[in-house]
């Protein structure tokens, strides 16, 4: 009569409500259509329907009690752990959380804040209510706090990595804390604090203005710090012993200095934003996994004879084959990917999973990976293949599937069967007859498919009912957030930002992309301050519409931005669509506002600093395309100097040219 739904909300049986004369029928009918009851599981089929027991009205809980008695004290004791769910809005406060110092926090930090806080919710839950109480900590006889506080401290840190007080008081209090102050009590005071060399407002200032002086030039770092030492000795301020802090203070603001020292040109080939262009002219309790030859010969590209690997995961209790993946070698990339396949066909993370030692599952396990998809992750005794449900299955699929076809390549050589074993006269006769790499994968598509469909051998009913119709409370749903932690791969060399955007090449592939504004253009600001910068990539290979930018800093990866594909625009216009000429125009009117930006914050420090050109006597040149009123003042712009120049008639056969009768 009493039941968990999904470990944590206490329901009645709603049939047994109507049978016990509690309510009528009618009645029953009338306060579920009208939605006065909370249905978490509708009746049929086999199940039963779950009311909620608190959103019932009063006067029928009390004759509930009154017949069936303490409802709490009838069903069956749970875990603490089983409290334990994720915070979403917790997720989104510290993943959107700006540090004093104006950065995100750093990835680690976001998990284990966001465990603290799981921890702590599921904790208030379970003290709110004496029942709970009872059921998730076992009917502690001990200061229910202290019990709590021995809970948390035995939870595992490799799948609850949090930083909760043990002591119980500590504990209480934290928790009180929590609840007046909300999430930004978990946050540590001193995160990020560091004792760096400082260099003041007004001194930043000279360094910068001295840096982008283009008539006493600075020719090194070196030079700049000897002078800015003297400088610093005549205005108190504080000296610096080595280069890097100069470098430190200019590297962030290369992007504005860097025409000033090299030509505004220069720096518009090295900060400009380029646009994308193309030429003119187009988808649980245990589950196994293993690795072995996919056994279909094939005609490879050069017309010889070659077989390929397929790594499967199958649910041991329905035989469903889950998530699968062929190619060349049994590596830690097929893995990764059937594992995926596998998850988002279950939708559930798997209590246990059973593998062998081989192929890439050591590089899975070292990066935790296995740990990550599964509560159990724990390797079969080798060479014993019965230890190993999926090897049995396996070979029952080849006997009854894949032998069907004439360029079947037989089971393993222990096969004894006749039937297991290839055709060789066949297949000799026919190689260049043998079907191609994209027809046998969509053949072995089709077998698991088949196999899939087909009644189980114990039960007799179809492998796939089998599983969609049975429930594993202890596995929960998996998120999408989790599917994103899981399963995003971190790339090993980082990428480096130009005026380009983020390009990088993955297995001989090159793939483009920008960071973009909601209306998507590009994010033109965002480029401009972070040309050179090195990001840490993390992306789904399955999808590379998007990535991941990640900063590298002492405690961690820190979440920058996300990236999308770079948008592509035709160059003929005969073949550019009707959104393209307009985009290409907002584009450039962007830059251009930028480039004057800059062009004026760089001024105006100059001109407080008296090194503007005109403070010593000389002109200051337009930027080029943008300004024609300055290009109007000097005798002519650096496009038609530069056209001039590419033009002049040599004068003799030394190769000399009459510069001075070009402009």
């Amino acid at each position: 009569m009493f039941e968990y739904f999904e470990n944590r909300v206490l329901c009645v049986h709603g049939g047994w409500l109507v049978d016990s004369g509690i309510i009528s029928m009618e009645n029953y009918r009338n306060i579920t259509r009208r939605k006065q009851v909370n249905i978490l599981q509708k009746g049929g089929n086999g199940r039963k329907a779950l009311i909620e027991f608190n959103t019932m009205r009063t006067d029928i809980k009390n004759k509930v009690i009154e017949i069936a008695g303490d409802p709490y004290a009838k069903v069956t004791t749970i875990s603490f752990i089983d409290y334990i769910e994720q915070d979403h809005k917790a997720y989104e406060f510290f993943k959107n959380y700006t540090l004093d110092s104006g950065e995100a926090l750093p990835e680690k930090n976001i998990k284990e804040y966001c465990t603290n806080a799981n921890i702590l919710n599921a904790i208030n839950t379970i003290y709110q209510n004496k029942a709970m109480q009872r059921k998730a900590l076992a009917g502690a006889k001990l200061n229910v706090w202290q019990k709590i506080a021995e809970v948390v401290s035995e939870l595992p840190k490799h799948t609850y990595p949090h930083t909760l007080p043990t002591n119980h008081r500590r504990l209480k209090d934290k928790l009180n804390q929590y609840l007046n102050d909300g999430y930004s009590v978990l946050i540590h005071k001193n995160f990020c604090s560091k004792n760096a060399e400082k260099i003041n407002e007004e001194a930043g200032r000279w360094i910068f203005a001295r840096w982008c002086d283009r008539v006493q030039k600075c020719t090194s770092f070196n030079q700049l710090l000897r002078e800015y030492n003297q400088e610093a000795q005549e205005r108190g301020w504080k000296e610096l012993k080595t280069e890097q802090s100069l470098i430190n203070y200019l590297s962030p603001l290369e992007y504005l200095w860097y025409g000033y020292r090299y030509g505004e040109l220069k720096a518009k080939e090295k900060f400009t934003y380029h646009h994308k262009t193309a030429l003119p002219s187009m988808r649980d309790s245990l589950w196994y996994s293993d690795g072995t030859k996919l056994n279909f010969y094939y005609q490879d590209e050069n017309g010889k004879t070659a077989t390929m690997q397929v790594y499967e995961v199958m649910d041991a209790y329905s035989e469903v084959f889950l998530g699968y993946h062929i190619s060349k070698t049994e590596d830690y990339q097929a893995q990764y990917h059937a594992y995926k396949m596998a998850m988002k066909t279950a939708g559930v993370k798997p209590y246990q999973i059973s593998f062998d030692n081989q192929g890439g599952h050591k590089k899975l396990e070292s990066g935790n990976f296995l740990n990550k998809i599964s509560h159990l992750a724990i390797k079969t005794q080798p060479y014993n293949g019965k230890s190993k449900t999926i090897e049995s299955a396996f070979g029952r699929f080849q006997q009854q599937y894949l032998a069907q076809y004439w360029f079947f390549t037989g089971q393993n050589i222990t096969a004894k069967k006749v039937s297991s074993r290839q055709n060789s006269e066949m297949i000799g006769a026919n190689i260049h007859n043998l079907p191609t790499l994209s027809e046998i994968m969509s053949i072995y598509t089709k077998c698991r498919e088949q196999w899939n469909s087909a009644p189980h051998p114990k039960t007799g009913v179809s492998r796939l009912e089998m599983y969609y119709n049975s429930e594993n409370p202890d596995t929960p749903q998996v998120s999408p957030l989790q599917m994103v932690d899981f399963f995003w791969i971190e790339r090993e060399k980082q990428v480096t930002c130009t005026s380009g955007g983020i390009t990088f090449k993955e297995k001989n592939v090159q793939f483009d992309y920008m960071v973009y504004n909601g209306d998507r253009t590009p994010d033109l600001e965002w480029l401009n301050e972070n040309i050179n910068k090195k990001f840490t990539i993390k992306f789904d290979p399955d999808d590379m519409s998007l990535i991941m930018l990640y900063e590298k800093t002492p405690l961690g990866l820190r979440l920058v931005k996300e990236a999308e594909t770079k948008v592509v625009l035709h160059r003929a216009k005969q073949e550019q669509e009707e959104f393209e000429a307009g985009y290409f125009k907002t584009v450039g009117d962007k830059l251009k506002e930028i480039r004057i930006a800059n062009r004026d914050k760089v001024e105006e420090i100059l001109e407080q600093e008296g090194r503007r050109n005109a403070d010593y006597g000389l002109n200051e040149p337009a930027l080029a395309g943008i300004e024609s009123s300055r290009a109007k003042k000097q005798k002519t712009a650096i496009g038609t100097y530069q056209k001039k120049v590419s033009e002049a008639v040599l004068l003799d056969e030394n190769g000399d040219v009459d510069i001075y009768n070009i402009m």
